[in-house]
């Protein structure tokens, strides 16, 4: 078995289409913003979402591998091992393809080093890329089966169209966690993928990978190999991980409280451990605001949060614009007044409350913020005296934080 997978490695459709594989990983990898990099988990995750575009042109490659197998069909199904000899060609296809994904991968995580990310991915990290691999693989079966069994050249085409289709409506349906295997838009501090979740995913993936190459093999060989129970035993537990999968949580991720690291008082600030270095730079921004603040006698945030749990009154969240590109905290700063379910309907006396507040703490704290032509901007603001000014943020304040009261019972 190891000297014919040698052989088919040479041999395969897989090894001359690694190039065209690997030109699309890296320019879906390094022609899009770069915003994870500071993060192993993040990096790794978003960096899944790739087999939507890698798993569809594998597939059509995999059915051109199966088109010219078929054309030597008879002599396979009449070896005495023709599933050994079926399976050995599409793992040497696949072991071509997984090779240009294990590849980015290897660039998404140099690139995480490389941006003086500490420490190194731990386990978890690592194997969130084993569902992306097992989708690959299923994709690969699949062209690979349809080219083997239509003995068509139209298969290799039809077969990459036919996928990347059904990637997309799988992900926007019910059933997305038959494809969902990576891709996050934010950041992933005090989050990780669900284990249970990919694990099913693992099992699901490899039954139907092995359900696929002895199907073709049965159907090609007029129903001799390998034998109805086989086939029938592997159908049976697909189904039942396919119902197992679909009937998980639609949440892919959990909560991961250690990896959140908190540091010092008045502000307390707690940022991911990758992001710790940034610490000084966020207190900088904060001292400002607690200034201007403890100058009217409002009670300040008592904490600052980066991740999941971040956010609500008394605790500031911490966004990673903020974080990395200094980004002003003055929004996120007044959120911790009025939270996240105080609504600001535009005429009513909260949203004016809000807009003053924000001005004059922009003001106070020197942020460019510009709203002298807001008709909800009070004119005391403009032209009346610090201890008007003053006097009138006070009572803005206190309106929001009782907005946020309200709201919390």
């Amino acid at each position: 078995m190891p000297g014919i997978v040698s052989l088919h490695l040479r041999r395969s459709l897989g090894r001359s289409a690694l190039p065209a594989l690997l030109v699309l990983v890296l320019a879906n990898t390094l022609l899009r913003t770069l915003t994870w990099r500071h993060e192993w988990m993040w990096a790794a995750y978003q960096y899944n979402f790739t087999v939507v575009l890698l798993g569809p042109l594998a597939a059509g490659v995999a059915a051109r591998e199966g088109y010219r197998l078929a054309r030597s069909g008879p002599f396979l199904i009449a070896h005495h091992r023709p599933l050994a000899l079926i399976a050995a060609a599409w793992a040497a296809l696949y072991a071509w393809c997984a090779v240009a994904f294990l590849t980015g991968l290897a660039l998404v995580l140099a690139i995480v080093a490389a941006s003086g990310t500490p420490s190194f991915p731990g386990w978890r990290e690592l194997v969130t890329a084993l569902p992306a691999l097992g989708l690959l693989a299923v994709e690969t079966a699949a062209g690979f089966a349809a080219g083997w069994l239509s003995r068509s050249r139209l298969t290799a085409p039809l077969a990459a169209i036919v996928v990347f289709l059904l990637s997309l409506a799988l992900y926007a349906g019910d059933l997305s966690s038959f494809v969902t295997v990576g891709g996050a838009t934010g950041s992933l501090v005090g989050l990780r993928p669900k284990v249970p979740t990919q694990a099913s995913q693992l099992v699901f993936y490899t039954l139907t990978t092995v359900l696929l190459l002895i199907t073709s093999v049965w159907l090609a060989s007029w129903y001799r190999v390998p034998r109805r129970w086989i086939l029938a035993a592997t159908s049976l537990l697909v189904v039942a991980s396919a119902a197992h999968l679909a009937t998980r949580s639609p949440l892919y991720l959990e909560s991961r409280p250690s990896d959140v690291v908190c540091s010092g008082q008045h502000p307390r600030i707690c940022l991911g451990r990758s992001y710790a270095k940034y610490e000084a730079g966020v207190r900088r921004e904060l001292r400002s605001y607690y200034t201007a603040m403890d100058s009217i006698g409002v009670a300040t945030p008592h904490e600052f949060r980066q991740g999941a749990a971040g956010g609500g009154p008394g605790v500031g969240e911490l966004g990673l614009d903020t974080i990395t590109d200094g980004s002003t905290l003055l929004d996120g700063f007044l959120g911790t007044y009025y939270g996240t379910r105080c609504e600001l309907p535009i005429g009513s006396q909260v949203s004016k409350d809000f807009t003053n507040a924000r001005y004059w703490l922009a003001q106070a704290a020197g942020d460019p913020a510009d709203g002298d032509g807001d008709p909800e901007l009070s004119p005391v603001l403009l032209h009346g005296t610090r201890a008007q000014q003053a006097d009138l943020a006070r009572k803005s304040f206190r309106g929001l934080q009782d907005c946020a009261a309200r709201h919390a019972r």
